[in-house]
């Protein structure tokens, strides 16, 4: 069954589901599309010190195991068909997943607009430089908007300190998610996000007058998202 659950609250929907089986029934509802894919992690490469917490060696072993990771080529597609016609996509990476990223959404039919970069500030150890930044591939299908996004003065980096403390292992911030949303959207769109964890992107759009659909595999995160949309929304 592709979908296992779902809550209304204000103007968010949310969805526990597999979005693989949910979005077949999710065509053209889109006005932009956030994502978050889940990718395969590494725990750094500093060879003195390394990641602890979560990510700790004795709790990670570095094969994908801590959430389903869908493969790239399954998702451009479906991701394309539930979006509108010239829909925005905003979707997040690593340096490690950039390309697969890229070739599986053009593939689909997306057009390639820009690499947009977040730029964390606080760094991850590394031997081979140390990591802090993370890429977005901004993508549209259709035809392009030729007045460009809402605000023309926004740079390709946008400088964020990652925060420290999070509810879901790999959550971005409501800030980088608003930034998106606002650049690419108006008051009264639906945002989607197939992938939405802990529900970042839902809380954004319902807090800037936007509808939002939500869909989360795990019954905990999806827990999560649902909290947090009800407290934005209180």
């Amino acid at each position: 069954m592709s979908i296992r659950r779902e809550i209304t609250i204000g103007n968010a929907r949310l969805i526990l589901g597999d979005c693989r089986e949910v979005l077949p029934e999710l065509r053209g509802v889109a006005d932009m599309l956030f994502c978050d894919v889940a990718y395969k992690l590494t725990t750094g490469g500093n060879a003195h010190q390394s990641m602890g917490g979560l990510f700790a060696t004795e709790n990670y072993n570095n094969d994908g195991l801590l959430m389903d990771v869908p493969p790239w080529h399954d998702l451009g597609g479906p991701f394309f068909r539930a979006c509108k016609d010239n829909a925005d996509a905003y979707i997040m990476t690593n340096d490690k997943n950039l390309f697969q990223a890229g070739a599986a959404f053009e593939g689909a039919g997306w057009k390639f607009h820009n690499l947009l970069v977040w730029d964390k500030i606080r760094a991850t150890r590394n031997r081979w430089y140390m990591k802090n930044l993370e890429f977005t591939t901004y993508w549209w299908k259709g035809k392009a908007d030729p007045l460009g996004i809402n605000h023309c003065g926004s740079k390709q980096s946008f400088q964020l300190n990652a925060p420290k403390e999070t509810a879901h292992p790999t959550e971005k911030p409501v800030a980088l998610c608003e930034h998106y949303i606002l650049n690419s959207t108006t008051q009264g769109d639906t945002v989607l996000d197939p992938m939405m964890g802990s529900g970042a992107a839902m809380v954004a759009a319902v807090q800037n007058g936007r509808h939002a659909i939500g869909i989360e595999i795990n019954e905990t995160w999806f827990e999560v998202a649902c909290a947090r949309v009800r407290k934005a929304l209180a």
